[in-house]
C-alpha cells in the first residue's frame, strides 16, 4: 500500500485559486476517476462564502469547528456538498481542519443566494451509531448515499487488532497504525488503487480511521 505522510504532502495556497484564506495539501489525486482527497486549513476566524461547485465532496471536521446553517459540527461530523448546488457559508471561529474527498472540479464560485431545494447535508456523527464487527473493529458510517459511489466510514479499532483492508484509502485520525515496516500516526493517510496488492493493518496500540471508499 502506499503511504503519504502528513509532513510530506505539498500544499497549496488557495488565495491563488479562489482567493480564500486557507490552505490545501494533496493526499490523492487520481484524474482518471477525478476523485482527489486534501486536507484543507482554515486559520482562526475564517469564514468560507457560499459557494457552487461542479464537483460532488464529502467533507470531514478533524480538528476545529465548522458553523454551518447554525449548527457547530466537530470531528467526524460531514458536510456533503453537492454538484452545482450552492452551500454555505461556513464559519471556522478557532480554526479548523478538514479532509475533503472531492469528485470532480473542486474549482469553487461564490454565490449570494441557495437554491430552491436543498440536498446539500449536515451529517453530525454523534447521531450516527458504531456497529461493531466480528474482528472487533467498530464502524460508523457517515456518507453512504449523495456522493456518488463514495462511502466514507469512520472505523475504530482495539489494541493488538488486525485489519486486511477492502478499503481505497484511509487517514489515521488518532493513535498509530503499522503498515509493512511504517509507523503511521495522526494524520497521515494510506491508499491502495484498484488492481495494487493491499497490506495487512496493525493497531499495536489501538486507532481510528477515517476510510473512503469508491464502490463499483
Amino acid at each position: 500500500m502506499n503511504v503519504v505522510r502528513l509532513a510530506d504532502i505539498p500544499w497549496e495556497d488557495r488565495r491563488n485559486v479562489d482567493n480564500w484564506p486557507s490552505r490545501a495539501g494533496m493526499y490523492y489525486d487520481n484524474r482518471k476517476t477525478e476523485l482527489c482527497i486534501r486536507l484543507i486549513d482554515y486559520p482562526l476566524g475564517s469564514i468560507e462564502p457560499r459557494h457552487v461547485h461542479a464537483g460532488t465532496h464529502a467533507t470531514t471536521v478533524l480538528k476545529g469547528c465548522a458553523i454551518v446553517d447554525g449548527l457547530n459540527l466537530g470531528p467526524l461530523d460531514v458536510v456533503l456538498g453537492p454538484s452545482n448546488e450552492p452551500h454555505g457559508p461556513l464559519n471556522y471561529p478557532d480554526g479548523c481542519r478538514l479532509l475533503s474527498a472531492f469528485q470532480g472540479s473542486y474549482h469553487h464560485s461564490e454565490v449570494e443566494g441557495l437554491s430552491s431545494e436543498k440536498h446539500y447535508r449536515l451529517i453530525q456523527s454523534n447521531d450516527i451509531p458504531w456497529v461493531r464487527h466480528g474482528d472487533g473493529v467498530e464502524v460508523k458510517t457517515l456518507v453512504d448515499r449523495g456522493a456518488g459511489r463514495l462511502l466514507v466510514e469512520a472505523m475504530r479499532f482495539p489494541s493488538g487488532a488486525q485489519h486486511a483492508p477492502e478499503f481505497l484509502a484511509a487517514l489515521v485520525v488518532d493513535g498509530s497504525a503499522v503498515v509493512g515496516r511504517e509507523t503511521l500516526g495522526e494524520w497521515d493517510f494510506v491508499y491502495a488503487d484498484e488492481g495494487q496488492a493491499r497490506s495487512t493493518l496493525n493497531f499495536p496500540r489501538g486507532a481510528t480511521l477515517l476510510a473512503l471508499t469508491m464502490r463499483s
